[in-house]
């Protein structure tokens, strides 16, 4: 117990790196003890200091039903409150809640807002989302162009996965050969 509430206090670090690894480290001691990680990261939400990254790692453990019974509602209003903390995990994850249709209404115009709004904010996996669904529904050059400027974003994106990157790459190029496409006609 102790050892969970020592490496939770290090949770209220707003350094991307090191909540990669805590996040990691709530979600494998979720099964052994759900009860003090959920009560730890409601406290970390509430009051003045209200702790994006573990209203972030609550919605996903409701959302994924680790170590907690999953339940669509309370991960979608903890998400909210990091997006609204301008957490990029999470609005990344709203944009894929509008993509998916599986949390929110489908809606691709919302999706969109939403990766932009974390692409913005430098986070790879929106820059990718954001290239892929402006490529995919292009209705003109405008449209293109600002998906290959994502997905270049994405492909030189250091924090995430090499395989995010190399599929950025390959989107990039398809994007321009639909661009080249586009400005025969």
């Amino acid at each position: 117990m102790l050892k969970i509430l020592i490496t939770l206090s290090l949770f209220t670090l707003n350094v991307f790196a090191e909540n990669k690894f805590i996040n990691n480290y709530v979600f494998e001691w979720c099964d052994k003890d759900p009860q003090s990680i959920e009560k730890y990261l409601k406290n970390s939400i509430n009051g003045d200091k209200r702790n994006a990254n573990a209203a972030y790692a609550l919605g996903s453990l409701y959302l994924n039903g680790i170590g907690l019974k999953q339940d669509i509602k309370k991960a979608d209003l903890y998400i909210t409150i990091a997006a609204n903390l301008n957490l990029p995990e999470a609005i990344n994850s709203i944009g894929d809640g509008y993509y998916s249709g599986d949390i929110r209404h489908k809606n691709i115009k919302m999706a969109l807002e939403y990766y932009e709004k974390a692409a913005k904010m430098g986070f790879g996996p929106a820059q990718f989302n954001a290239g892929v669904v402006l490529m995919n529904s292009a209705k003109s050059k405008k449209d293109l162009e600002k998906a290959i400027f994502y997905l270049d974003k994405a492909s030189k994106n250091r924090d995430d996965l090499n395989s995010m990157t190399e599929s950025a790459k390959k989107y990039k190029l398809h994007a321009k050969d639909k661009l080249k496409r586009f400005n025969k006609n």
